[in-house]
């Protein structure tokens, strides 16, 4: 006889695709006529950027583009010149079911790259860079909330969860005519463009969320004057954006996240004639979770009166939302130069951050990495680049405690400020950490009950009670299955109200 199961579904969030795909790049460079020819070669990067992602049955498409910048000495040494190379990509990767109305967060990763000149005006490039996706969808998971059957006794646990409620992901553009300022010389070209967003709030209403955050862009150009070394100049651009999220609501707990995916910018002349406008456009993809305080009933342990039953289950893991996590740091570090010092810092910036985090104590550990690149001059006005990959640890309070947590981290390199000490740099670098708490609950999950009727259970029918001395802390749902009855009528016998024995003592056991 097999038991009819009543079961509760709970809204979460399901990741059916979390991986990587590699790229090659292979490139063979000539310079262009107006670049002159190389001494040396500087500095060389890939930089991967993916445009668009989109879902087709059971296929992730993720498109975009990536350039290689080569940062070189002109014949004198006296002078940094650049050139670069671009080039699209298109990647197809299978899911193993069809999906609609996911979410995709998608991240290039360089892996390596080697340059070389191979003559004074040809680069030859070998490396690749990572396409990395994870694909959520708004999906169900249950658990058997009761057992119909009124020969059947079962356990019960009541687990606190929070069910997915709201889910959404829009691309937006920010577009602004940023002005050079501060006596900065006009622009002839950028070598090298960079943004990051920070959330600064959020507000629900009617169903969609209100973001409010700023844009941080960072441009790295090439002047028109004869002999300057290039300029770096910084710009600041708050935007409000309004997201569509059906079954948001003001008391849920929200988790907003704004990623950059690409800045186009182009010089513009001003009145007088000078290139002192970048027309820049940072597109941007915000993504909201919001979740809901609920409770789960979920039946532990079950048995029969009248039978032996069998139970089938199997390992179920249960992630509940407890605590968003977020905190800025600033990291000093010391960069020394092993050659000469440095009497100029042209431009500083970071290409790679990694971290993870743990839960211990009512504390959060961020522990990571993040790298510093310098273009700088010497002593003798030389141009010179080095970089340096620097470990970072920080600890804050946070309210999750106990059981067993996991942690969600990721980690944002901000600003970047520096002062130019003897051989070296004293750099402060912006980190902007966040983290998701989760509460990991795991346990058997009850799949189906039946009961053999052919083994019935036998009772000594000649007496209505049975003495039993238990031990203090032994739990009645243990005796009461080895008995084959009740805990209620147990606590109604005996005048009970707790799960379990405070003192020793004898027990009548209704049979």
């Amino acid at each position: 006889m097999d038991y009819m199961l009543d079961r509760e579904a709970m809204a979460v969030g399901e990741v059916i695709f979390d991986g990587c795909q590699e790229q090659p790049v292979d490139l063979n460079i000539s310079l262009p006529d107006y670049c002159p020819d190389i001494q040396r070669i500087l500095k060389c990067q890939i930089y991967p950027r993916i445009g668009s992602r989109s879902i087709s049955g059971d296929r992730l498409m993720l498109e975009g583009g990536f350039t290689v910048k080569v940062f070189y000495l002109d014949p004198d040494g006296t002078r940094i010149r650049f050139c670069d190379s671009t080039d699209t990509f298109a990647t197809e990767i299978a899911l193993k079911e069809p999906v609609e109305n996911a979410q995709v967060y998608a991240f290039p990763r360089v892996e390596y790259i080697n340059c070389r000149a191979t003559s004074p005006r040809r680069l030859d490039i070998h490396g690749s860079f990572s396409v990395c996706a994870k694909v959520m969808v708004q999906g169900q998971t249950e658990v058997v909330g009761n057992i119909v059957g009124s020969d059947v006794e079962q356990q019960k646990d009541t687990m606190p969860v929070n069910n997915l409620v709201g889910f959404c992901q829009q691309q937006f553009s920010v577009d602004e005519i940023l002005e050079l300022g501060g006596g900065k010389p006009p622009a002839d070209s950028i070598m090298r463009s960079e943004a990051f967003a920070v959330l600064q709030d959020f507000k629900v209403t009617a169903g969609k969320l209100m973001v409010q955050g700023d844009v941080c862009v960072k441009f790295l150009y090439d002047t028109t004057e004869e002999n300057n070394m290039p300029e770096a100049m910084e710009f600041t651009i708050p935007f409000t954006q309004m997201l569509d999220c059906a079954g948001v609501t003001d008391d849920c707990l929200c988790d907003v996240k704004l990623e950059v995916i690409g800045v186009e910018s182009q010089i513009k002349n001003d009145y007088s004639g000078d290139k002192t406008f970048f027309d820049t456009q940072v597109r941007l993809v915000a993504s909201a979770n919001a979740y809901q305080e609920s409770e789960v009933t979920a039946v532990s342990d079950a048995y029969s009166r009248d039978y032996d039953l069998k139970i089938e289950s199997k390992p179920k893991t249960l992630d509940t939302l407890t605590e968003l996590v977020g905190d800025t740091t600033v990291q000093k570090n010391t960069l020394s130069v092993e050659d000469g010092t440095v009497s100029k810092v042209i431009d500083i910036w970071n290409e790679m951050s990694n971290v993870a985090a743990e839960t211990k104590d009512g504390q959060v550990t961020f522990k990571g990495k993040f790298s510093l690149c310098v273009l700088a001059l010497n002593e003798e006005n030389e141009p010179f680049y080095f970089e340096r990959l620097l470990d970072f640890e920080y600890t804050r309070a946070c309210t999750s405690s106990g059981g067993s947590l996991k942690c969600d981290a990721q980690v944002g390199v901000g600003g970047i400020s520096f002062r130019i000490m003897g051989s070296g740099i004293e750099a402060k670098t912006e980190l902007r950490l966040t983290a998701e708490i989760y509460s990991r609950q795991t346990f058997q999950a009850i799949t189906a009950v039946t009961a053999d009727e052919e083994r019935p259970v036998s009772r000594d029918n000649s007496a209505a009670l049975c003495i039993y001395y238990a031990e203090a802390g032994e739990n009645l749902w243990n005796i009461a299955r080895n008995y084959r009855t009740s805990v209620d009528h147990i606590k109604q016998e005996n005048g009970i109200t707790g799960n379990v024995m405070e003192d020793k003592g004898m027990l009548l056991i209704p049979m």
